[in-house]
């Protein structure tokens, strides 16, 4: 089977946060799975690259756009490698191959009469001297009355034609919006309310709730047209006559980065990029994201393929994540309570990092980080749990048995379950919900334990060897397959504790061991915290 996984592009504004990295950590887990299991392969993301707040941003410090971006695609590209997110390609929206592609799927849209003229007052900002983009308005939800910032209300989840906001301002300065005459392109998202109805019909099973509840509310209110041109310096060329001085409208260009980045990285390695993206192939299409993005994918990027009438496969499974708090609070850049993704690399082993964000996944429902937390589950879950099972099995082996065992027979409950948890745990991953795959792994660690604390090996090396090598070796089995179930989720120990066995499984199946000739050196695979860290990192988040 041929997948596709696509993770949400972040805009080149800034630095990566725990936000990215939790919204993104899923996408990784299902590609790896998927990887296991012998399927081809593509994760793609990239860099957003074009929009007002990297022009004003690069007005402000003296700079160009291209110089904005370049940064902020080399820290977002470095953050994701040492995340360990095993992208095919990471690429960018500035990057020619793009912008050529979705030249050519404007002109098919212009050919195809989904676009048309509309000569409009804009907003406008007398003091800046600009026509104001959506997310440079701020103003009044008319809905909720609560404040917003562009066309999409995050009180209510209201998602407004930027017209219906009331006492719009300029965010950039706050003087009162103007309105002037603009001549722009609007694409006819209205048209395909039919199609994308019927798309969440068909999908609910396989979208999580939080996507299908949000776009049954865009579809009750009726989905409106939207602008697909704005003035802008730095973007992508319309690449229609009497529109030479506009740019296309980021919303229209950066969701097609998925199907760009899939081709550009399907032509280098001779793969065919249709059979991947197109219907009547044995193909599925992930798209993983944050809460706030669920309308570019559920709505606006369904009906973009739509209009080419290329035959494209609309997404199989949508992956949105609920938002994370940080200790109580909304995570804001601007009020400074955030967490980069670079602070706990540098300060975090990835494992912990991941284990931590990945069960305690927003799948259903918002998560409020802590560095309480962070610390208790990396010292009680991730230590106490998985490797103290892990240590004190080998360790003993290593002690009594000079590593090695030669009684490999087998307990069929211990074996029956473990073949289980494949099925059981995969199919978690591939319905999205790679949270509950985690904790049912844990859930497993837990009984793990218990089993070796019940069977009492310590006396058994002393009364009757036999019966404890055949204890012992099916704790080494458990290890085995319960490292090879953990790694779409911890890229570093994992490779650690086949090292220690000796022996490796690269395939998502249950797999026995053939032998137990352990290396003579067992490590540790996690590091125990003080608790007083957890004071340190709250105070060092309240004063940075």
């Amino acid at each position: 089977m041929n997948i596709i996984v696509g993770i949400s592009w972040p805009f080149a504004n800034g630095e990566l946060h725990i936000g990215h990295a939790a919204s993104s950590l899923p996408g990784d887990i299902i590609a790896r799975y998927h990887r296991q299991k012998g399927n081809n392969v593509i994760l793609v993301s990239g860099t957003d690259c074009h929009g007002t707040p990297i022009e004003v941003k690069a007005l402000q410090e003296n700079r160009s756009p291209k110089d904005i971006v370049n940064k902020c695609h080399t820290s977002f590209s470095k953050d994701f490698k040492d995340l360990g997110i095993s992208f095919d390609l990471y690429n960018r929206t500035d990057d020619e191959y793009h912008k050529k592609f979705v030249q050519e799927q404007f002109k098919k849209y212009y050919a195809n009469n989904y676009l048309y003229e509309k000569e409009e007052e804009q907003l406008y900002c007398d003091k800046c001297k600009m026509f104001l983009a959506d997310r440079y308005i701020i103003g009044i939800c008319p809905k909720c009355g609560a404040e917003i910032k562009g066309d999409e209300c995050e009180n209510c989840g209201s998602l407004l034609t930027i017209d219906e906001v009331k006492e719009t301002k300029c965010a950039i300065c706050g003087s009162k919006a103007t309105k002037r005459k603009n001549k722009n392109l609007y694409f006819k998202l209205s048209s395909f309310q039919d199609e994308i109805r019927n798309l969440v019909n068909t999908k609910k099973d396989d979208w999580r709730e939080n996507a299908v509840k949000f776009t049954e509310r865009y579809l009750s209110e009726g989905i409106p047209d939207r602008c697909a041109s704005r003035v802008q310096n730095y973007g992508v060329q319309i690449p229609i006559e009497g529109y030479e001085d506009k740019k296309l409208y980021g919303w229209f260009e950066n969701v097609w980065g998925y199907v760009t980045a899939s081709k550009k990285y399907a032509e280098k390695n001779n793969l065919n990029w249709e059979e991947f993206w197109k219907n009547n192939y044995d193909n599925m299409i992930y798209l993983v994201h944050a809460k706030d993005n669920i309308p570019f994918h559920t709505v606006i990027f369904p009906s973009l393929l739509l209009a080419t009438k290329d035959n494209y496969k609309l997404p199989d499974k949508i992956v949105s994540d609920e938002y994370i708090t940080i200790e109580g609070d909304k995570l804001s850049k601007s009020k400074g309570n955030y967490i980069t993704i670079r602070y706990l690399l540098d300060n975090y082993p990835v494992d912990t990092i991941r284990f931590f964000l990945s069960i305690n996944d927003p799948e259903k429902k918002d998560f409020n980080f802590t560095w309480e937390g962070f610390i208790n589950s990396a010292n009680g879950e991730l230590l106490g749990k998985w490797g103290n099972f892990v240590n004190r099995t080998l360790q003993f082996i290593n002690k009594s048995f000079n590593g090695e065992l030669s009684n490999l027979k087998i307990d069929d409950n211990v074996e029956e379950k473990l073949k289980k948890l494949y099925d059981i745990v995969g199919n978690d991953i591939n319905n999205g919900y790679t949270r509950d795959g985690i904790e049912k792994i844990f859930d497993y660690i837990s009984e793990a334990n218990k089993y070796f604390d019940e069977k009492e090996p310590w006396k058994l090396a002393k009364e009757d060897t036999d019966k404890c090598e055949v204890v012992l070796y099916n704790c080494c089995n458990i290890i085995f397959n319960i490292n090879n179930l953990l790694k779409p989720y911890l890229i570093d120990t994992t490779k650690k504790v086949e090292d220690f066995l000796n022996e490796t499984n690269s395939k998502w199946a249950y797999q026995k061991l053939s032998k137990v000739k352990l290396k003579s050196e067992i490590g540790t695979l996690f590091q125990r915290y003080d608790k007083k860290l957890i004071e340190k990192e709250k105070e060092f988040l309240n004063n940075n």
